[in-house]
């Protein structure tokens, strides 16, 4: 398999390598898109394979970017994956973000979605978050300005315990229809297709209705609104769980610095439009690169 005909300009950023991000890198890389940038810190366990479709019996115990990788590579001899392995922590965040053109958000917790909402906002980057648990699947795709965002429809993180994967459980063929929604809504982005953003698409898998509305702006966000407060990265605004660190930043460390609202109005560039422009990344250690 080589991937569909003529090649796709830009570069995908793929938040997690599990059970939505193999069915939308497998659509994103047979349609032509030939550069993948992923982010994981995980193994492959035997519990993962009923919905993870990259992996094999074989693969359990392995990282995940490296099964992911050589499966992806195995289908698509052309396909260039360049892996991070971290997490999107509060820290790394911003160097993960240099030269790419949108972000898949397949994570499975709300402090991830939060934090990548946030630095996709603030670095200007268009995002598709994309969600499943039990028979439903959602996904959203949001503008680089926002209006709406993630913070217009769920406003701030949920208190107390809430269901995931792992608590919940999930139908794998409903992780398959979330990957490639996602992966339709990133592609229709690159084409410049702006009709994606703004709404939300459900589907719900017992009754086999996929449903699409639209989310509208609050003038109050904080995040994209009129008067938006969210100006920095602050780990304290995100669970430990999110943090590669521990949560260290959240105790006492300074907010890191993405996009000031002062640089904004004074039109100087901040370090991460720099990286951006030039394709550097400074703040996250790069993993391999495959290049088939």
């Amino acid at each position: 398999m080589s991937g569909g005909g003529e090649a796709i300009r830009g570069c995908v950023l793929l938040v997690g390598a599990g059970g939505i991000a193999a069915p939308a890198a497998l659509a994103l890389a047979a349609a032509g898109v030939r550069d993948l940038r992923v982010a994981d810190d995980d193994q492959v366990e035997l519990t993962n394979l009923h919905r993870q479709i990259l992996f094999d019996d074989d693969d359990v115990g392995r990282p995940k970017l490296d099964a992911f990788a050589e499966a992806l590579r195995r289908r698509f001899p052309g396909l260039r994956v360049d892996r991070r392995y971290g997490r999107f922590a509060p820290s790394a965040a911003a160097g993960l973000m240099p030269g790419v053109s949108v972000v898949v958000d397949a994570t499975d917790n709300f402090a991830s979605r939060f934090l990548i909402a946030d630095v996709c906002r603030l670095t200007r980057t268009p995002v598709v978050h994309a969600a499943a648990i039990r028979w439903r699947a959602t996904v959203m795709a949001v503008a680089g300005d926002g209006a709406p965002c993630y913070r217009c429809l769920f406003e701030d993180l949920p208190t107390g315990d809430a269901p995931d994967c792992a608590t919940a459980g999930v139908a794998g063929p409903v992780c398959g229809v979330a990957g490639a929604i996602a992966a339709d809504r990133a592609l229709a982005i690159l084409a410049g297709d702006a009709s994606v953003f703004g709404r939300i698409a459900t589907y719900d898998g017992l009754t086999d209705t996929l449903r699409s509305v639209p989310v509208s702006a609050r003038s109050a966000c904080a995040l994209c609104g009129a008067s938006a407060a969210i100006a920095t990265i602050d780990a304290s605004r995100y669970v430990v769980a999110c943090a590669a660190e521990g949560g260290r930043e959240g105790e006492g460390g300074s907010p890191t610095h993405v996009e000031a609202e002062k640089d904004r109005e004074s039109g100087s560039r901040t370090s991460v439009e720099k990286d951006r422009e030039s394709g550097s990344s400074t703040h996250l250690k790069t993993g391999e690169q495959d290049h088939g």
